[in-house]
C-alpha cells in the first residue's frame, strides 16, 4: 500500500519509494533493484562510481547485516563498501553501500543458458561451495541460500551470493524467538523439528548444515525446475520436509546424470550425519564427479536450443584514480658492436602473446578493499566521499572504508581494475625483453624466498587459538583507514589483524619479515603479540585471495627496492612457509 508522507515522499510498506535523481546519504539514485521484508535496494552512483544501496530501518537487524558482510569479503560474496544514515536531519534508515553486481539470478541464468551438468558444476556449484566454506570458516551462516539470492555475473559468469539480511554469526544479537528469517521451502528438517518441539528452548542455532541443505534444495530446483517438497501453498510442507523423500532428480529429468542426481539427494538426507560433513567434503565430491564425467554430463539439462549469449557489458568506470608513477630510471646499455638479431624478439613476442592468452588467477584479481575490520578481496578502492558515511557498525567511530570492484543486482560484485591491465602488459613486455635480451634493461629477476620451517610451537599455538588452516586479513602500516597503496621494503615487517581470527582478538600485532620478488611481495609472520601483551609463535604468510598463491602482486609505480602494495592483504596460517 502506497501513501504520501508530510515530507512529500511516497512510501510503500514502510519504505520510501525513491525516484531517479533523488539523493540519499551522498548517493544519487538511478532506479530500483529489489525489495523485501527488511529492506529496499536501489541502483545508485556517487560521482562516476556505481553502487547498490540498501535501505534498512535503523535497528539491530541492519547492524547485524553490516557486521556479517564485513566478516565475509570474498570474490563470490557481494562486496560491502560502507554505510551511512538517512535522512540526514532525522535518520530513520541505515544505508548500506554495496557492490553493484550486474547479472541474472541463478534460476533465470539456468533457464536462459540451459547449461550442461558439467557447466553447472564447474561454473556455478564449485565456486559457490568453496565460497560457503570460507563464509562458514569466518563464523557466518547465510541462512537464506536459494537461487534468487545467487547472481551470475554477466561480466565473467561467476556466481555471487547476495542478501545477507538473514545472516547470523557467533555473538550476533538474537532478533527472533525461534526460527531465524528465511524461506520456508528451504528450511532443513532440523530447523522444522526444532520449531515443532519448541518448549521455550530459545532461538534455533542455525549452522553451516542449514546452508548446505538449502543449497541442495536450490540444486534440485535448477536440475528439475521443481522444488523437492513443494511450496508454501502446500499445507503439509513441513511434514514433507521431515518425512518425504523427493523423486530423484535424474528420474524427474532424465537429462540429469545419475551421479549428480545422487549427490543432490545426499544433500537432502533427513539425518545430518548422512549428508556431507561440510563444504569442503561437498566440494571434493563435486570435483570427483566432474573429473569422472562422461558425455551425459555435456548435454544441456533441458531440451531446446540455448538462448543467444549475452554480450558482455561495457566495463565499469575505473574506481580508483592513481597518479601516474614515473617508471624506474633506465641506464642505457653500453654500445654493442653488433645489432641484436631479429629472432630473440620473435621468441619474446611469442611468449608475450602466450602469456596474454593465458588467464592466470593472479592476473585477474577480484576482491575488495576492506574498510575498518573487514577481510579484503583484492581489488582497489577508495573512500566514500561523503560526510554521511560513518564508522563501523556497532563499534568504533573510525570512518568505514569503501571497497571497490564493479557490478550487482540484489545486493552485489567487481571489475578488474584497469591498472591490472597495465600491470599485465608491463609483465608481458618484461617477458619479451627477457626472452629477446634486446631491451634497454631487463628487470632484475628475484626468485621467491625458499620454503622454510615454522617456528617451534607455532602450529600448536595456532591450533590452540583456533585459526590453524584458515585465512584472514591483515593491515600494514599505517594500520587504519583510509586504506591505500603503500611502499614497502625488504626486511622486518609488522601488520595488524583485521577483526577477530579464531581466538586472536582484533588488533593483534603480527611481526615477521618481508621479501621482495620480481613482481610479487612476500611476507612471513613468525610472532603474534596479543593486546594483552602475550607473545606467541605464528606461521602465517601473505597470499593472493583468489589463487591462494604465496605473496601479492605489486601495484603500479614504485621501484625494485621500494615496491608498492595495497595496505590490506589476505594471509593464511600454514604448516610450512612457501608450501601452500
Amino acid at each position: 500500500m502506497r501513501q504520501h508522507g508530510s515530507d512529500g515522499m511516497t512510501w510503500s510498506s514502510g519504505f520510501p519509494v525513491l525516484q531517479a535523481g533523488d539523493e540519499v546519504a551522498g548517493f544519487i539514485v538511478e532506479g530500483p533493484l529489489a525489495s523485501g521484508a527488511f529492506g529496499v535496494v536501489y541502483r545508485a552512483r556517487q560521482g562516476e562510481r556505481f553502487f547498490a544501496i540498501k535501505l534498512v530501518p535503523l535497528g539491530p537487524r541492519g547492524d547485524r547485516e553490516a557486521d556479517a558482510l564485513r566478516k565475509v569479503l570474498h570474490t563470490n560474496v557481494v562486496g560491502f563498501h560502507g554505510y551511512g544514515y538517512w535522512p540526514h536531519e532525522e535518520p530513520r534508515f541505515l544505508v548500506l553501500a554495496l557492490e553493484l553486481v550486474e547479472g541474472r539470478t541463478l534460476d533465470v541464468w539456468a533457464l536462459e543458458e540451459n547449461p550442461s551438468a558439467l557447466e553447472l558444476v564447474r561454473q556455478v556449484l564449485l565456486p559457490l561451495v568453496h565460497m560457503l566454506g570460507e563464509v562458514h570458516a569466518a563464523g557466518v551462516v547465510h541462512r537464506d541460500v536459494k537461487e534468487s539470492n545467487v547472481l551470475v555475473r554477466d561480466e565473467d559468469g561467476e556466481p555471487v551470493l547476495v542478501d545477507f539480511g538473514a545472516a547470523g554469526y557467533e555473538g550476533a544479537p538474537r532478533l527472533t524467538a525461534v526460527l531465524p528469517p528465511g524461506t520456508p521451502e528451504y528450511r532443513s528438517p532440523e530447523a522444522v523439528r526444532f520449531a515443532r518441539e519448541d518448549e521455550g528452548k530459545g532461538p534455533y542455532p542455525a549452522g553451516p548444515g542449514d546452508d548446505l541443505w538449502a543449497l541442495g534444495v536450490t540444486l534440485y530446483f535448477i536440475l528439475t525446475r521443481e522444488l523437492p517438497f513443494g511450496d508454501r501453498l502446500r499445507r503439509d510442507l513441513n511434514r514433507a520436509i521431515l518425512q518425504e523423500h523427493p523423486i530423484p532428480p535424474h528420474v524427474r529429468n532424465p537429462r540429469v546424470p545419475p551421479g549428480l542426481g545422487e549427490l543432490c539427494l545426499r544433500l537432502l538426507e533427513k539425518v545430518p550425519q548422512a549428508r556431507y560433513e561440510d563444504a569442503g567434503q561437498l566440494a571434493g565430491a563435486l570435483e570427483e564427479a566432474a573429473d569422472q564425467a562422461d558425455d551425459t554430463w555435456r548435454v544441456p539439462l533441458f531440451p531446446g536450443e540455448r538462448k543467444e549469449k549475452r554480450s558482455a557489458p561495457a566495463p565499469a568506470p575505473e574506481v580508483r584514480e592513481l597518479p601516474a608513477a614515473p617508471e624506474p630510471p633506465v641506464t642505457p646499455p653500453a654500445p654493442e658492436p653488433r645489432q641484436p638479431r631479429w629472432w630473440p624478439w620473435a621468441v619474446g613476442l611469442v611468449l608475450a602473446v602466450a602469456l596474454l592468452l593465458r588467464e592466470s588467477p593472479e592476473e585477474s584479481p577480484r576482491a575488495a578493499l576492506p574498510f575498518h575490520h573487514a577481510m579484503p578481496r583484492v581489488f582497489s578502492g577508495q573512500e566514500l566521499e561523503t560526510s554521511s558515511v560513518t564508522g563501523e557498525v556497532g563499534s568504533s567511530a573510525e570512518p568505514l572504508r569503501s571497497p571497490t570492484p564493479a557490478p550487482i543486482a540484489h545486493a552485489m560484485h567487481s571489475e578488474v581494475p584497469p591498472m591490472i591491465k597495465s600491470r599485465k602488459l608491463r609483465s608481458l613486455f618484461a617477458a619479451a625483453c627477457a626472452a629477446g635480451s634486446a631491451c634497454a634493461s631487463a628487470p632484475k629477476v628475484r626468485p621467491p624466498p625458499p620454503p622454510e620451517d615454522c617456528p617451534p610451537g607455532a602450529i600448536e599455538a595456532m591450533k590452540r587459538l583456533g585459526f590453524y588452516g584458515s585465512s584472514h586479513a591483515v593491515v600494514f602500516a599505517p594500520f587504519r583507514p583510509p586504506f591505500k597503496d603503500v611502499p614497502v621494503q625488504q626486511g622486518p615487517v609488522m601488520a595488524k589483524v583485521s577483526g577477530h581470527w579464531g581466538a586472536l582478538p582484533d588488533f593483534t600485532m603480527f611481526s615477521g619479515k618481508m621479501f621482495i620478488g620480481t613482481n610479487r611481495v612476500y611476507a612471513r609472520f613468525t610472532e603474534a603479540r596479543l593486546p594483552s601483551g602475550e607473545v606467541v609463535p605464528m606461521c602465517v604468510e601473505v597470499i593472493e585471495a583468489n589463487s591462494r598463491a604465496s605473496g601479492v602482486l605489486m601495484s603500479d609505480g614504485g621501484t625494485p627496492e621500494r615496491p608498492i602494495i595495497f595496505s590490506v592483504s589476505w594471509v593464511a596460517s600454514v604448516h610450512r612457509f612457501g608450501e601452500q
